[in-house]
């Protein structure tokens, strides 16, 4: 059992105070705070703080040890998350999708700091977000019957000939013609039809904000907010294909390879395959690759990706890569590594090894690895206010 310190990533999206204040540094910060990484991936590995050095290379020193038998490198990457505007719209490959990906720029020389660089390893990266405040989100295309009654809805003659794209009766087709439309029109078409759409969504938000669907409001509030954020991106415009998302503290939410989404606000915990690859066609000043991701894009309906937790506050999805779980005060268990123990809120997580020889309480933003070896180990959570995550890979919660 060893602790780690997290390594923060700072984008432009991020937090000034979230972080800083969940981990009980001063804020604001000098500099927007996004992610803090807790794992071994290579861009920003975690720090094994009695060893002094970093938690990729802890492992390699002994990846049997420290993993168990049939792997090599950790297969998840647990994070905090804070956004106070919207990250970009994304999808993520499927595992041979970045092979080939990761393969092909490999060979054209791209360096992997690249700005231009799209595979930043040759992984996919399923994800899991678990609220830890109110968290909004974009995610995944909603149905073509609330596609074509929210372009009803908004009424302008200028929408009327997208409409028409939809209902051959093949919704997934219908989808990807309005998406690839959209995403692809010139820059000076985009500016013309966002300076009716925008203003249209403000007038019904202030009009006929009562007799608004509870569905179509949001959806209409977030056009608004997206125009603020990232004048003239498509992102606002193809925001309105998008299924929108509140959740409320301890309710999750599963994607999978291929599913476009974009995370729009609040603090949370996040697990996925140890990736970083991120194929993006708008809401950023990253690096944006839409022929690519229109490569990964699935278009199918996702009717609705939301996830809570079992009676154990495990979140059940279909990743072999990972598996979180959420305790609350009065709750303990005993983990089986490899696994990261998170500490969020109020301290008060207490964590034991398992011959009881040592035991550590973590702060807030504090976490522990737990090897193959330390099997036994101890979680407790004995503060009122506080949480523990729990990082395991699929199947060894």
């Amino acid at each position: 059992m060893q602790l780690i310190e997290g390594t923060i990533r700072s984008y432009d999206w991020g937090s000034r105070t979230a972080i800083a204040e969940l981990t009980g540094r001063p804020s604001p910060t000098d500099h927007p705070e996004a992610e803090m990484w807790f794992g071994a991936h290579h861009a920003a590995p975690s720090m094994v703080m009695s060893e002094d050095v970093t938690l990729d290379q802890f492992i390699d020193a002994d990846p049997e040890r420290q993993l168990g038998e049939g792997y090599q490198s950790l297969p998840f990457l647990l994070k905090l998350l804070a956004a106070d505007k919207a990250l970009s719209l994304q999808a993520h490959p499927s595992k041979a999708q970045a092979e080939t990906g990761f393969a092909a720029e490999d060979a054209a020389g791209v360096p992997l700091t690249a700005y231009e660089r799209s595979y930043k390893d040759d992984n996919h990266k399923p994800e899991l977000v678990v609220a830890l405040t109110q968290f909004d989100a974009l995610a995944g295309f909603r149905s073509v019957e609330k596609i074509t009654e929210i372009l009803r809805v908004l009424d302008l003659p200028e929408l009327q000939s997208y409409a028409g794209i939809l209902g051959s009766g093949d919704a997934a087709a219908d989808i990807r013609s309005l998406f690839t439309t959209w995403v692809t029109l010139p820059q000076s078409f985009m500016d013309e039809l966002l300076a009716v759409v925008v203003p249209r969504c403000e007038f019904l938000l202030d009009a006929n904000s009562a007799q608004l669907s509870d569905w179509i409001k949001p959806s209409l509030e977030t056009v608004v907010t997206l125009a603020e954020q990232f004048p003239g991106d498509s992102g606002v415009l193809c925001s309105l294909l998008l299924n929108r998302l509140r959740l409320q503290p301890g309710e999750g939410l599963y994607l999978d390879a291929g599913q476009l989404h974009a995370y729009l606000g609040g603090t949370a915990v996040e697990i996925m395959a140890n990736s970083d690859n991120v194929l993006r066609s708008g809401l950023t000043s990253k690096h944006v690759d839409v022929p690519e991701l229109m490569k990964v894009l699935t278009f199918e309906q996702l009717e609705d990706p939301s996830l809570t937790a079992n009676e154990l506050g495990i979140f059940e999805t279909p990743s072999p890569d990972f598996c979180l779980r959420r305790m609350e005060q009065g709750q303990e268990t005993t983990v089986t590594g490899p696994a990261i123990v998170l500490s969020v809120g109020n301290g008060g997580v207490v964590v034991t090894s398992g011959h009881g020889c040592r035991e550590t309480d973590l702060a807030s933003g504090g976490a522990v690895w737990v090897s193959n070896e330390d099997q036994g180990t101890r979680v407790a959570v004995r503060a009122e206010g506080s949480l523990a995550f729990i990082a395991t890979v699929g199947g060894n919660e």
